[in-house]
């Protein structure tokens, strides 16, 4: 019974570690291949205990879909308003979302790919 219980904390702590190891991995291998665009915020989905992102932004005249991290603080008021987004050029499906840049300049928005129907 002693050796279950000890195998089951070395399977818990493997797995928090692998968390961390895998999110510290996501992050760097943006910072390695950073690029930058401008995302529109579009979606927060609620559930019981958490939130999940949702951006649209375009990279090479392709369109993506995504989510990120949990929803900011007043999520309401900043749902289809742009941001600041990092990407890796190896996967432009991992993302980084800056909520504190945002982007009002119509040009810019325009010249990152989005439409102007999009700017409504």
């Amino acid at each position: 019974m002693q050796k279950i219980y000890k195998l089951f904390l070395l399977i818990i702590f493997l797995g928090v570690i692998s968390l961390f190891v895998k999110g510290y991995l996501y992050k760097s291998e943006i910072e390695d291949n950073k690029r930058e665009t401008i995302c529109k915020f579009v979606y927060c989905k609620k559930a019981p205990k958490t939130t999940r992102s949702y951006f649209k932004y375009y990279v090479n005249n392709k369109s993506y879909s995504n989510s990120y991290g949990n929803c900011p603080e007043n999520c309401e008021e900043k749902i289809n308003k742009f941001y600041i987004m990092n990407y890796s050029k190896i996967d432009p499906n991992k993302i980084l979302v800056d909520f504190s840049k945002e982007i009002k300049d119509t040009v810019k928005i325009l010249n990152a790919g989005f439409y102007s129907k999009d700017l409504k």
